[in-house]
């Protein structure tokens, strides 16, 4: 697509798009903690995450492969359509097993947005452009995580935590209109054959581990025959997904992308990063709420750091692009974010909201510096054929990394708060339901509020420590990156997508 009026109005319509994702990340994160507390499931607080995850994450690669068949434009629109669906869905939710629910259906849309909107920017910016127009991407998550964490503490405090989620159908609906209109796709004929059973299995191996990972510990035990069982069917299947990638002609997953260091490293990268970024969203605002006693405007704030710096950082690397390497890059993200993890790892009873704040906004650059590398250096390496599954690779991954990291962590939490012995009833709520939820908190003795508030802090100071370690393994991962400029990196191939 040529410079002109169409391109900035489908640039627009993309970034309408981004906007509807962040909102997502940066205004629902706060109400959760409100939102599980009211309906008494703190307990599967890692459920609303992971089935969110677990969706929008094994549609990646589907999603991707459509984009490269079908178009980029049509495939949008069903991403969403079903986005606002679950959204609509999600505010309606009379329990948290709905919740649970109707956060799936949510991420099935979620599992086209990003990636398809990122493939169309790709597809409309040469490669000397799209450092700069991911900059620009970053501003609209920059204004997003300004606004979305305070608006979201607000319209909980004010409101109510529903109509967090139906803030996103406005937007959805604008940026599906506007693509429509003014996006126009060169159109290729030819048999397609979708990888169904993949996109099955993998569904099914990751389901099954999230459950291992979210039940094993406190309903069946490590040892019980069911947990063991669960997690061989999880191994076996996956096992069945890399024989049907091996000989499907048209694979969701294609293994021979692996066999270029770029992708895979940045593939490992982008575990990590999605590990570190969701885990946070999901244990921060509770140490807001729970251990300082904070609101959910409280929980809102001291969040929006870290996702103020990603977009600050985001926007300095993709001007510097041109003058400094990928992998200088990465490891300067990389050290930035053992700062963080370090400094959130020193939580306790001490800690106070700047504190953490300073931990997420030294966190946050270093997600910045060290998530663009790994996605412009994917996105170059490969020709216009298999940029939408590309792109959708990096996506998944990181969505892989946050569905097991955030189960994976929601386990220990619930481990150590087992050991701290939070249990209990007040009010209806179980344990440490109550000092989620403002009002049964009120109504707790002092004694007890320190009580739980202590357990809590407990199990958070396990979960703080592990994202350090990560963070130490992302700088590990970042040191394996090729070396040479962005030029070098690229397919020496033409474009036919950018020249037009």
């Amino acid at each position: 697509m040529k410079p002109g009026r169409e391109r900035r109005l489908v640039t627009s319509a993309v970034m309408m798009g981004m906007f509807l994702a962040a909102l997502e990340a940066t205004a629902v994160a706060p109400a959760l903690p409100t939102a599980v507390g009211e309906m008494g499931g703190v307990a599967r607080l890692s459920w609303v995450f992971s089935a969110y995850l677990l969706t929008s994450t094994t549609t990646v690669p589907l999603y991707g492969k459509l984009a490269d068949l079908f178009g980029r434009r049509r495939i949008y629109h069903v991403a969403v359509a079903l986005f606002l669906l679950g959204s609509a869905l999600s505010g309606m939710a009379g329990s948290i097993g709905q919740l649970i629910v109707f956060r799936a259906i949510q991420g099935l849309g979620a599992g086209g947005v990003n990636p398809v909107a990122i493939t169309i920017v790709a597809d409309i910016y040469t490669l000397e452009e799209r450092g700069r127009m991911q900059g620009l991407f970053s501003g609209v998550w920059a204004f997003a995580s300004l606004v979305g964490p305070f608006l979201g503490g607000v319209i909980t405090e004010l409101f109510s935590w529903r109509w967090i989620f139906y803030l996103n159908i406005p937007f959805g609906i604008a940026s599906a209109v506007m693509l429509q209109r003014y996006l126009s796709e060169r159109k290729e004929r030819r048999a397609h054959r979708l990888d169904v059973l993949g996109t099955i299995s993998l569904t099914a191996a990751v389901t099954l581990l999230l459950l291992v990972l979210t039940e094993g510990h406190d309903t069946w035990g490590w040892s019980d025959p069911r947990t063991l069982g669960l997690l061989a069917a999880s191994a076996a299947i996956l096992v069945a997904f890399f024989w049907q990638e091996g000989r499907a002609p048209e694979p969701m997953l294609p293994l021979e992308l692996f066999k270029s260091r770029v992708i895979a490293v940045s593939s490992a990268g982008n575990v990590l990063i999605g590990a570190l970024l969701y885990s946070i969203t999901a244990y921060v605002p509770m140490f807001a709420q729970a251990v300082l006693g904070g609101s959910p405007i409280d929980a809102g704030t001291i969040l929006a750091p870290i996702l103020v710096g990603w977009p600050i950082a985001s926007t300095l690397s993709g001007r510097l692009m041109g003058r400094v390497t990928y992998r200088r890059l990465s490891i300067g993200g990389g050290l930035l974010l053992v700062a963080g993890g370090l400094l959130l790892a020193r939580a306790g009873t001490a800690t106070t909201r700047w504190d953490v704040m300073l931990a997420m906004m030294v966190s946050g650059l270093g997600l910045g510096f060290l998530s663009m590398p790994f996605l412009l250096a994917v996105q170059s390496s490969v020709p216009w054929g298999q940029r939408g599954v590309a792109t959708s690779t990096v996506q998944f991954f990181r969505n892989i990394g946050g569905a097991v990291g955030v189960a994976i962590l929601g386990s220990l939490f619930n481990a150590r708060l087992a050991a701290a012995g939070a249990t209990g009833a007040i009010g209806g709520a179980v344990g440490v339901n109550a000092v989620l939820d403002p009002a049964l908190r009120a109504r707790l003795a002092p004694a007890e509020l320190a009580r739980l508030s202590a357990a809590v802090l407990h199990g958070l100071q396990g979960v703080y420590r592990v994202l350090a370690a990560l963070a130490v393994l992302g700088l590990a991962v970042a040191l394996l990156f090729p070396r040479g400029s962005a030029e070098s990196l690229a397919l020496q191939t033409p474009d036919p997508e950018a020249a037009r």
